[in-house]
């Protein structure tokens, strides 16, 4: 018998669909991992958006995780689902890896309109502060997901050409 070296499980169609959920809505917490100017990750709280099959974000151009995404797009999102178990090690949450790239958007185009309708949904306020000159909407590229539905049940997928 082979010997599993991945300690992954391949994504079933039950754990996409709660994946899935996750991403439209169904989480606590989500947080956004950048790497800074000296090699070292930050981390900082986020809203993100699902829309149209893609996840995207609101943010300024003057905040720290932003320019650390201009030097480097490499990014992280880590969604954490509201923790019901005891242990706190058995509560779901999902970390999605890859890219995040500023969209090229002016405030009175359509797009920009439409995506800033579909975001006030879910973050009011932003209608006032997605108008400054400094925010934009960024939009992710994943290449690696991992979703850990809790103790022991690890689930992974990636694309052949990350990074």
């Amino acid at each position: 018998m082979k010997k599993k070296t991945n300690p992954y499980n391949k994504i079933t169609d039950n754990v996409k669909n709660h994946i899935e959920k996750i991403i439209k809505g169904s989480y606590q917490q989500a947080a956004l991992g950048t790497i800074d100017k000296s090699g070292y990750p930050m981390v900082t709280k986020i809203i993100p958006m699902h829309w149209s099959d893609q996840i995207y974000l609101l943010l300024s151009n003057l905040s720290e995780h932003t320019k650390n995404l201009m030097a480097n797009p490499r990014a992280c999102i880590y969604f954490a689902e509201k923790e019901r178990h005891k242990v706190k090690s058995n509560n779901p949450r999902l970390t999605l890896q890859g890219t995040l790239e500023r969209t090229i958007l002016r405030k009175d185009e359509p797009k920009f309109q439409t995506l800033l309708n579909q975001y006030t949904k879910i973050e009011s306020g932003a209608k006032m502060w997605a108008m400054f000159t400094d925010f934009d909407f960024y939009i992710f590229t994943e290449n690696r997901k991992l979703f850990i539905e809790g103790f022991g049940k690890a689930f992974e997928s990636a694309s052949e050409d990350r990074f």
